[in-house]
């Protein structure tokens, strides 16, 4: 008895996590209803994407944050563009330097350009 007993609160407790993942996951893909005027320190914003009319009931730009909570915002509104821009900046790809690049390949081939060897 006891052991139906362990293996029915296993079965629930597995059940009660799948479900509310499930429920956290459906969230961050659900479009927003309304905006808000929620504000957050940019360095905690992962990234952003835009929901337009008429597929969603408002245009709003939804940042995800680092504790996965989901911001709608107006498109429009002075912070909602001020961090789009700061995302796109941390996100923006950084090319290599020429210097960057000569140094990295110095250390693979195992050079040190600043004896004088060139003399």
């Amino acid at each position: 008895m006891k052991s139906h007993m362990l293996g029915f609160h296993a079965v629930l407790l597995l059940w009660l996590l799948v479900s509310s993942s499930m429920q956290e996951y459906d969230l961050n893909l659900s479009g927003c209803l309304t905006t808000s005027n929620t504000k957050v320190p940019q360095r905690n914003l992962v990234s952003y994407t835009h929901q337009h009319k008429p597929l969603f009931p408002v245009d709003a730009v939804r940042f995800l944050t680092i504790r996965h909570k989901v911001i709608c915002s107006d498109p429009s509104s002075p912070w909602a563009k001020k961090s789009m821009k700061y995302l796109d900046a941390k996100n923006k790809p950084r090319p290599v330097s020429n210097n960057a690049a000569s140094q990295s390949s110095t250390s693979v081939i195992g050079t040190d350009l600043n004896e004088d060897t060139f003399g």
